[in-house]
């Protein structure tokens, strides 16, 4: 399986963005993404643009992808074959606009869900009645711009993990929401998303419903679950309740847009229903490696790597997707 970084929450002149798509592709070649998606706001014309100049940029690029905008609240909607109007959309009939994108061959999500709204962003902050969480893919628990820092983004990780632990499965992503280069001082989340064959369209879109990525601040990693047959299992599978090998494998502490800011990883939460199960230092890890067993009861299962950074000794750094024991 090989973790490869992407962002999926990009704009450019095409919606409210101040860089133009050749701007964009330069600076997500400078930060070495691997996979790159534009999501402008209810709108495609960015890829008719791209494809009319012919441009090749140097990331993947997940074509087709927007930004659901309303007045009631933002969805990602990645890999779409159509356009679904936004503007019939009512704060108590999501669930159906959701399908609609999803039977256009969409990944949903939900952007910046707790955002100022209206007068200061209208439509920001997410006003939806929804009565089916399961039919979106995932909810963007770090948004923006130094998202650690953002109220807006906790009260998102809060509803999250609430929604996890009710039962329900979407994955938490990050979004960088980019719309022009950012400050120095500020540092940007990264989504890594497994990909167990070749890159594809198909296989992108595979693996962010599955749930198989992490967001970090930097840190990147490779976690697996082994069950007593020797098979590995990757973060969105759904396993038995029972005994399996954790192996967490630390690939570096930072990445090309983190290095500046230093992370440092102190120790490992391994999460059942979103309760603490067990710490791990991260002087346990032998190598960059760190193996141990774990009696994993119903309910997801999840791990989070803590650590300092930016100053603040108790950060997030890695927020892992979850495994569903049944």
């Amino acid at each position: 399986m090989h973790y490869y970084s992407i962002e999926w929450h990009t704009h450019t002149t095409h919606s409210d963005a101040d860089q133009t798509i050749d701007q964009l592709f330069a600076a997500a070649a400078a930060a070495h993404y691997d996979i790159l998606s534009i999501s402008d706001h209810n709108t495609l014309s960015a890829y008719a643009e791209i494809q009319q100049r012919q441009l090749q940029p140097a990331s993947w690029l997940l074509r087709n992808s927007l930004e659901w905008t309303t007045y009631y609240g933002h969805m990602l909607v990645l890999g779409t074959q159509d356009v679904v109007n936004w503007y019939e959309a009512k704060p108590t009939d999501i669930d159906q606009w959701v399908q609609k994108n999803r039977d256009a061959g969409a990944i949903v999500g939900v952007a910046h869900p707790f955002e100022l709204g209206s007068p200061i962003c209208t439509g920001c902050h997410w006003d939806f009645l929804v009565r089916n969480w399961d039919n979106f893919d995932f909810l963007e628990v770090l948004n923006g711009n130094s998202p650690q820092e953002q109220t807006y983004n906790q009260k998102a990780y809060t509803l999250w993990s609430q929604l996890l632990k009710a039962g329900h499965r979407l994955a938490g992503s990050a979004g960088r929401d980019w719309h022009r280069p950012k400050k120095a001082t500020d540092n940007v989340a990264v989504n890594y998303l497994g990909i167990p064959d070749e890159l594809s369209d198909a296989a992108i879109k595979a693996s962010i419903r599955q749930g198989n990525f992490y967001v970090s601040l930097g840190p990147t990693w490779q976690v697996t679950l082994t069950d007593a047959q020797h098979r590995q299992h990757f973060m969105g599978e759904t396993l038995p309740q029972g005994q399996y090998q954790l192996d967490i494998a630390i690939l570096s502490q930072s990445n090309a847009l983190s290095q500046d800011f230093k992370p440092a990883i102190k120790e490992f939460q391994l999460l059942a229903n979103e309760t603490v199960l067990r710490r791990l230092p991260a002087t346990a890890l032998e190598g960059g490696r760190l193996q141990t067993e774990v009696a994993l009861p119903t309910g997801p299962f999840r791990l989070e790597a803590r650590g300092a950074f930016k100053g603040q000794t108790d950060q997030r750094l890695i927020i892992g997707n979850p495994f569903y024991i049944s």
